[in-house]
């Protein structure tokens, strides 16, 4: 399978809600929803779906500070997916359908991948 296959769509936050509606309106499943951190504090999200062996992805760049619609009331199950990377990442999204509030992990850091990657990358060159 080539990349041409598999293809990412850059979209604004803005668009999100309406764009992941057209992958159920067309019949897609979620795969997966991935975070990372790009740089202090931007982060790049990408939501991944699937039909008839079709992955496709879109992908959402944001500052931290921005807040995200859930698309849980979309597709049911990304509720995990999306408090998920708010405990790990600190990225809020609005209107999750079942809200854990913080309390889906125990962790020494509040939100332990939220981490200035500038600084990481140098920690790893010591070590």
């Amino acid at each position: 399978m080539t990349t041409e296959e598999q293809p990412v769509r850059n979209i604004e936050p803005k668009d999100l809600l309406a764009s992941v509606e057209e992958y159920k309106r067309l019949g897609y499943r979620v795969v997966q929803i991935s975070c990372t951190a790009l740089a202090e504090n931007t982060f790049e999200l990408t939501y991944s779906f699937d039909k008839d062996y079709m992955f496709e992805s879109l992908r959402v760049t944001v500052p931290k500070e921005v807040q995200l619609p859930s698309v849980s009331g979309i597709f049911k199950g990304t509720f995990l997916y999306e408090n998920e990377i708010r405990e790990l990442f600190g990225i809020d999204f609005e209107g999750i359908s079942v809200d854990y509030r913080g309390h889906m992990y125990k962790k020494s850091k509040k939100t332990p991948f939220a981490t200035d990657t500038d600084k990481a990358e140098e920690t790893c060159q010591k070590g």
